[in-house]
């Protein structure tokens, strides 16, 4: 007669314990211990966790232009390009319909929780520009 089966013993086994699924989701969405206090134990840490800003950060590029260009002059976020031309040349680097669709959105939604978002009229720009996207799209335009 054989021993009963503990699968702590078979070789490559993982340990595990059976938890509600509420409690694991909860485990998953709290950061690693420490991880909160990280930008206040090391001096300008995000500053140097983000990348370089590069020349369209700053100005807008060709094919941006020529997006706003073609844009109905009611719905041309020019406040938005004025502050923010790296934003506005992610919006038209986007392919047209959905995609940029989607790309608008993501500015007008805070997934992580902790953005500031856009000042007012900077924000009303971009709503207006994704009313205008979705109109186009649900129309069957690009």
């Amino acid at each position: 007669m054989s021993a009963p089966f503990d699968p702590k013993l078979a070789p490559g086994s993982i340990d595990f314990e059976l938890v509600p699924v509420d409690a694991a989701r909860a485990a998953h969405d709290e950061p690693p211990p420490g991880v909160e206090s990280l930008p206040t134990l090391v001096p300008d840490y995000w500053l140097r966790r983000r990348r370089r800003p590069g020349p369209s950060d700053r100005a807008l590029t060709d094919p941006t232009i020529d997006w706003l260009l073609a844009l109905p002059a009611a719905v041309r976020p020019k406040l938005l390009c004025e502050k923010y031309a790296r934003v506005a040349n992610l919006i038209a680097a986007a392919a047209p319909g959905d995609e940029r669709l989607a790309a608008i959105d993501a500015l007008l939604v805070d997934r992580r929780g902790n953005r500031g978002g856009f000042p007012p009229e900077v924000r009303y720009e971009i709503e207006q520009l994704r009313d205008w996207a979705a109109a186009t799209v649900a129309s069957g335009g690009r």
